[in-house]
């Protein structure tokens, strides 16, 4: 059996609006061995309310760290994975949950799950800022799951996977070099998109959804640190 803590399994919240959700959130962190809450740009405060859902678990709460923007949230993370209503997006699967909870189990260092607004979930900003994306099946006729559900349903599998074996290949084994960051990627983004531009390639069709699929593309190929230097050194030998 593996440790149920593991390495650093953050939950992150985006503009939550009703505060009640935030102590539901918390609730079902602890009651699964998670304990580390991100609350980012939320539009409501950890009232009465939120301490009551909370239970017990309000020292998740207490300490959550809250940040105004989500780049801040998850710039030191390795694996960002965010929830969405969509089964599919730009041609790609999004993975179950327990696709996902296996992937987070077998990571050695910090993760991030994003779960969005309570009646719009997250931009498509946001989801660009994601290795993949995570989608949970319902009843097609009503698939009305708020948000502590599926914070519930994300936490309880990330739980069982980290209780069983699982053998994910991540490629952050002894003597490899550790993923990139979600800040170091945001460079190698910032490059690409400089020169897309430059080039007068993002002429050729809808700007955003272009760049969308690049960065999608490259967030899910899930470069290491060496990999993302190598691709940023040579981009600036290229940049006019």
């Amino acid at each position: 059996m593996t440790d149920p803590q593991g390495p650093d399994c953050r939950f992150v919240l985006v503009g939550t609006s009703h505060s009640g959700n935030l102590g539901a959130t918390a609730r079902a962190m602890r009651t699964m061995a998670l304990d580390h809450l991100v609350l980012v740009a939320p539009q409501c405060r950890v009232d009465d309310q939120a301490m009551a859902m909370a239970a017990h678990a309000d020292t998740v709460l207490a300490n959550a760290d809250h940040h105004d923007d989500l780049a801040h949230a998850v710039a030191d993370t390795r694996l960002c994975l965010g929830l969405t209503a969509r089964p599919r997006r730009d041609g790609v699967p999004a993975l179950t949950p327990r696709e996902a909870a296996a992937t987070i189990a077998a990571e050695s260092g910090s993760v991030a799950v994003l779960f969005g607004r309570e009646r719009t979930g997250l931009t498509n900003a946001e989801l660009a800022s994601c290795h993949r994306l995570v989608h949970i099946p319902a009843n097609p006729d009503y698939p009305a799951l708020n948000l502590a559900a599926a914070v519930q349903i994300m936490a309880y599998e990330v739980f069982m996977a980290r209780a069983g074996t699982v053998d994910v290949g991540t490629g952050t084994g002894e003597g490899a070099t550790p993923f990139a960051t979600g800040e170091h990627l945001e460079g190698l983004h910032g490059q690409l998109e400089y020169l897309a531009d430059a080039s007068g390639y993002t002429r050729r069709g809808p700007r955003e959804i272009m760049l969308r699929r690049l960065r999608n593309f490259i967030n899910r190929a899930r470069p290491t640190v060496d990999e993302v230097d190598l691709l940023r050194g040579l981009l600036k030998r290229l940049r006019p």
